[in-house]
Formats: C-alpha cells, sequence, structure tokens
C-alpha cells in the first residue's frame, strides 16, 4: 500500500484563501454601493413632480373641454335631464341566441305571418270553458303513460295548421360558421 508522505501545500492553500476572502470583499463594496444608488435614485423619483402624470391631465382635460360638447355643458344638461333622442329602445334583430350553438345549430324561426297575438278584450282570460277542456282532470292515458300524451312533438298538423306559415330553414342566421 502507497502512502504519500510529501508535506503539505501550504502557499496554495493561503494564496486560495486570500483571492477569495479579496474577491468577497470587492463584491461586497460592489453591491453594497449598487444597493446604495438605486434607492437614492427611487427615492429622488418620489419625490420629483410627476411631469409625465401632469402632461396627461393636461391632454385628458384639454380633450374634455374641446370635445363636440364640452364637459361642463354635458354635465348641466344631465343635470336638467334634459336628453332626448339619445338613446332609444329598439327590438334587436340577432338571431343567434335563437339559432343555438354551432356545433349543434338550430334553424331560425321564421316570423308568423298574419298572426295575431291575444285579442284586445281576452287580456289573459282562461277559455270561454272555464278551464273545463282537459275533461280527464289530469288523469294518464289508457296505457298508463307508456305514450307521450301530445304525439306530434311540433310536427305540422295533418290538414290545416290555422295559418301558420310553414317552417323554413333561415337563409344563413350565422351558425354555420
Amino acid at each position: 500500500m502507497a502512502t504519500d508522505n510529501s508535506p503539505p501545500r501550504i502557499k496554495l492553500i493561503v494564496t486560495i484563501g486570500v483571492i477569495t476572502i479579496v474577491t468577497l470583499a470587492g463584491l461586497n463594496l460592489v453591491l453594497n454601493s449598487y444597493y446604495a444608488m438605486m434607492s437614492d435614485e427611487a427615492q429622488t423619483a418620489k419625490r420629483s413632480a410627476p411631469v409625465a402624470l401632469e402632461e396627461h391631465q393636461k391632454a385628458e382635460q384639454a380633450a374634455l373641454t374641446g370635445a363636440k360638447m364640452p364637459i361642463d355643458q354635458a354635465m348641466a344638461q344631465l343635470a336638467k335631464g334634459n336628453r332626448e333622442g339619445l338613446v332609444t329602445p329598439q327590438q334587436s334583430d340577432d338571431l343567434g341566441p335563437m339559432t343555438g350553438w354551432s356545433k349543434l345549430p338550430k334553424h331560425a324561426p321564421e316570423p308568423i305571418v298574419g298572426a295575431a297575438g291575444p285579442e284586445a278584450g281576452d287580456a289573459g282570460a282562461e277559455a270561454a270553458d272555464g278551464g273545463a277542456a282537459a275533461a280527464d282532470g289530469g288523469a294518464l292515458a289508457a296505457d298508463g303513460g307508456a305514450a307521450p300524451l301530445a304525439t306530434d312533438a311540433g310536427a305540422p298538423a295533418k290538414g290545416g295548421d290555422a295559418g301558420a306559415a310553414p317552417h323554413a330553414p333561415a337563409a344563413d342566421a350565422g351558425a354555420h360558421h
């Protein structure tokens, strides 16, 4: 078995130690001075006048006073309550909600031509028979409820359709994009 009997290299160990200590001391001085410089700049920026903010506020004020109707007049008119003709409610022509999801589209409903709403004197009154049209009192069908009571499920009635226009698909209501 071989052993090393040479003396330790003390000069190399001391040199590496001194270089390490000098490097750490130098980095400490550099980083402390950088931190002090950045802190001073931040404090100076906080104490100085906000030039950019003041310029922005001046530009906003100029835009408000130089508009089609200056802000003072608009505020006075709004306080009086006279704002005729600005916005009037209108029914939407958008059929997007009626056509549904684009992955499972439905055809947009066509307006019913010649269909009348409730009569003027009706006001939501019940039928003339007093609601006795369902004489069975809501009882199930003879088959115990196996077949649906309304078997047409929205299909057009055979014979006449009481004057309603047939359902035709819309040209392109935007659901097929």
